[in-house]
């Protein structure tokens, strides 16, 4: 029964039903670098991306699908991160996180993955945290206006030769 996994592969109703319910911070986030403002078309698009060029899975809580990870091979050997999720994203991180480790360490070690990257919101704080627990580092300043709406993100990378995501350890953000 779907309400006991607590992560299932990607499938595109329930990568469109995390869109349609998204948390506000990530929908901000979002859809300041889309073309659209349409949350259904985003789950789409997002699936067939994952499906095509990448590799994710859908975290659960309380059999609902609370949030979507992904890794999407923009060109050979650089990777975007994506992470998101619904108000419950907390109760299907540490699901996610856990993935996240595997799979970034097998990209970046065995699949020849030369950088990992997200592009995050400057506002949104809540998600550095969890970027940089994860091991990334800040690069360079915020970009500004890189939104449609004149938000500034900040870059974060992962790089094989010192990702701390290559580390078994947990690192703790501050």
């Amino acid at each position: 029964m779907i309400g006991y996994q607590y992560l299932t592969d990607i499938d595109r109703e329930n990568c469109i039903n995390v869109c349609l319910a998204m948390r506000e911070q990530d929908r901000l986030e979002i859809l300041a670098t889309q073309e659209h403002d349409n949350l259904y078309r985003l789950g789409w698009e997002a699936y067939h991306q994952i499906v095509n060029k990448g590799r994710g899975k859908i975290a659960w809580h309380k059999g609902r699908p609370v949030a979507v990870g992904a890794f999407i091979e923009d060109y050979p050997g650089i990777w975007q991160v994506a992470m998101f999720g619904t108000d419950e994203f907390k109760s299907g991180a540490v699901h996610l996180i856990k993935w996240f480790r595997r799979e970034a360490k097998d990209i970046l070690s065995t699949q020849k993955g030369i950088r990992l990257y997200c592009n995050s919101r400057v506002e949104h704080v809540e998600a550095h945290k969890m970027i940089i627990a994860l091991g990334a580092k800040p690069e360079g300043p915020p970009m500004k206006n890189f939104g449609k709406d004149g938000s500034s993100f900040q870059r974060f990378v992962w790089f094989p030769e010192d990702s701390a995501v290559l580390n078994p350890d947990y690192v703790r953000a501050a």
